[in-house]
């Protein structure tokens, strides 16, 4: 969801230009949800949303090219939003058999560095290095070729109903996220008693998750804390994170929303260089500690006997980042 927000200044533009846009979204990821959460504005009427045929067979496929067939693709992006080693080959070569037999008036247009990149009729010299958002932005400014380098690149926020809540009173002193969509991107969860233990007694914590997430959490944590653990909607988890003094989130994209939000976030990294990531100059504090020659490594897994760059940032390092934000908001 962290790459989608990245994506919507590019989708926002795209709408207010006038073109009708179709996102193609990796299905079961509450991506829809998400993006029913941001605010495009009244142009959102051109937005419509396609599940991308990554699971579910030849029905599935099936089910995508009847919908593709019924659309004048002339122009098909490829969002450079993650690392080369952990981008998919897959996509790209769907895209273009579709284009091949659907979209013959079409063009694809991505990063030079994607892979079966020489398939694409544009391909732009986009560095992966840059932040997340400058990154999806520039690629596509320097996509279009038209001298529009230099437009500033728009900030699209939540609805009014959730990005108004950052205005109200804080009701958590630390929120605590402690999932990512990976698992080479979390903390030990037997840190996080030595964190809270270390934290004045006096402050509201909780803690976001799933289901799971919380039940792990509850057998580490210290139960004379009053911890308060809060599982819910996407829409209620943003909220949270709105109404919070200062959140601890992984490399992930709760560290994307709370960034959006202008909430004070220390950030948790390990695989990832932050710096190619969200960035500086913004509300989250990052931990990225480069003590391992396969740092950065950007996959989707770790190959190591076990993800050391995570497992080795102290709960002392992390105490010290919350009660430094904590003291200036």
């Amino acid at each position: 969801m962290g790459d989608l927000l990245n994506a919507a200044p590019v989708i926002s533009e795209q709408l207010r230009c006038g073109h009708s846009v179709k996102l193609l979204l990796f299905p079961g990821m509450m991506l829809e949800e998400f993006v029913s959460l941001l605010d495009f504005g009244p142009e959102v009427a051109n937005l419509e949303l396609i599940s991308l045929p990554v699971s579910g067979g030849i029905r599935s496929l099936g089910r995508f090219l009847r919908i593709a067939s019924k659309i004048p693709a002339d122009l098909v992006w490829i969002s450079p939003h993650g690392p080369r080693e952990a981008s998919s080959w897959k996509i790209p070569l769907l895209l273009w058999l579709t284009k091949i037999a659907l979209w013959r008036n079409g063009k694809i247009a991505a990063a030079d560095s994607e892979h079966l990149s020489w398939l694409f009729d544009i391909r732009v010299p986009i560095d992966r290095d840059l932040p997340l958002y400058e990154r999806e932005w520039r690629a596509f400014m320097m996509m279009e070729a038209d001298g529009k380098l230099d437009v500033p690149l728009p900030r699209v926020k939540f609805l009014p109903k959730i990005d108004s809540e950052k205005t109200k009173p804080r009701m958590y002193d630390v929120l605590i996220h402690p999932g990512a969509n990976a698992s080479n991107r979390t903390w030990p969860y037997e840190h996080y008693s030595a964190l809270v233990q270390s934290l004045p007694p006096e402050l509201t914590i909780a803690v976001l998750g799933l289901p799971q997430d919380l039940q792990r959490m509850r057998s580490v944590l210290p139960d004379n804390r009053g911890i308060i653990f809060l599982s819910g909607s996407l829409e209620e988890a943003i909220i949270a994170i709105a109404r919070a003094r200062v959140v601890l989130a992984m490399d992930s994209g709760t560290a994307h929303f709370a960034q959006n939000l202008g909430i004070s976030t220390v950030a948790l990294f390990g695989k990832s260089a932050p710096d190619t990531i969200i960035g500086r100059n913004s509300s989250v504090l990052p931990i990225y500690e480069r003590r391992f020659s396969c740092q950065p490594c950007g996959r989707a897994t770790c190959s190591q006997p076990e993800v050391y760059c995570m497992n080795s940032i102290s709960a002392e390092t992390v105490v010290a980042a919350v009660k430094s934000l904590l003291s200036k908001s």
